[in-house]
C-alpha cells in the first residue's frame, strides 16, 4: 500500500475556505493533537509589504498543539511549501499524535511546518509595534477551531476553540483590530462575537482583549 502524505494545519489551514485555497480537494479534516510542539506568536514570513506576526511553532517536548490533518498528494504538498514559505516542513512522530475522531493508517506520514530558527532567537520574532497580531487572522484561525467542533463531537468535548487560544503562547497588546467592519464585525465575520466571547473567557491574561486597537 502506498503511503499517504497528511498534513497538520495549526493555524488558517484549520478553516476550510483557507485551507481550500491553496488545497482544493482538502475538504476531508480530522481533527488531532499533538505532542511536542509550541504554538505561539513568533512568525514571520518576510514578504515584502507584510508586517504582520502569524503562527509559527517551535519543538518543544513540554508542549502540546491541536490542529487538523488532512491527506495531500505530492503536488498538493510543494503547493504547501509555497504558500509555507518561510517556515520549515518536517515530519511527525506518530507516536505524539492523538486522533479525536478516527487514526490513520500507521505508516502514513504526517508533516507539520515550523519555524526554523532556534528557540533562543524566538524572542526577536515576537509581535511588536511594527508586527503586530492582526485580528482578521486571529479570526480565521478560531473560525477554523468552531467549524471542528461543528462536525466532531470529540473536538466539541475537549473544547477544541478554547484549547487552540490556551495552548497559543506570547498574545500581545501588540494586536490590531484589522476586521472590514470593525464596530460591527457580524456582517463580514458572522461569528465574530462568538470568537470575541471565546478570547475574552480563555486568554490568559484577560486585559488583552481590551488592549487590542484600531490602526
Amino acid at each position: 500500500m502506498a503511503t499517504k502524505n497528511y498534513i497538520f494545519g495549526y493555524g488558517s489551514l484549520m478553516e476550510e475556505e483557507s485551507r481550500l485555497r491553496t488545497t482544493p480537494e482538502a475538504e476531508t479534516v480530522l481533527p488531532v493533537l499533538v505532542d511536542g510542539y509550541k504554538r505561539g506568536w513568533f512568525g514571520r514570513i518576510g514578504c515584502p509589504g507584510i508586517s504582520t506576526t502569524f503562527l509559527g511553532c517551535v519543538v518543544d517536548k513540554n508542549c502540546s498543539t491541536n490542529g487538523v490533518i488532512y491527506e495531500v498528494n505530492e503536488k498538493e504538498i510543494e503547493i504547501t511549501d509555497v504558500r509555507e514559505k518561510g517556515y520549515q516542513r518536517v515530519q511527525v512522530d506518530s507516536n505524539n499524535v492523538t486522533f479525536l475522531f478516527k487514526n490513520v493508517h500507521s505508516s502514513s506520514k504526517i508533516w507539520i511546518y515550523i519555524n526554523n530558527f532556534h528557540i533562543s532567537d524566538l524572542k526577536q520574532n515576537l509581535p511588536c509595534q511594527e508586527f503586530p497580531i492582526v485580528q482578521s487572522y486571529v479570526d480565521i484561525c478560531i473560525d477554523g477551531c468552531l467549524e471542528i467542533e461543528k462536525k466532531y463531537p470529540a473536538a466539541k468535548e475537549v473544547e477544541f476553540a478554547k484549547k487552540f487560544i490556551t495552548t497559543t503562547h506570547y498574545w500581545s497588546h501588540f494586536w490590531v483590530n484589522d476586521r472590514i467592519y470593525p464596530r460591527r464585525p457580524f456582517i463580514y465575520r458572522p461569528n465574530a462575537y462568538d470568537i470575541d466571547f471565546l478570547l475574552q473567557e480563555n486568554l490568559a491574561d484577560k486585559s488583552l482583549f481590551d488592549k487590542i486597537y484600531f490602526e
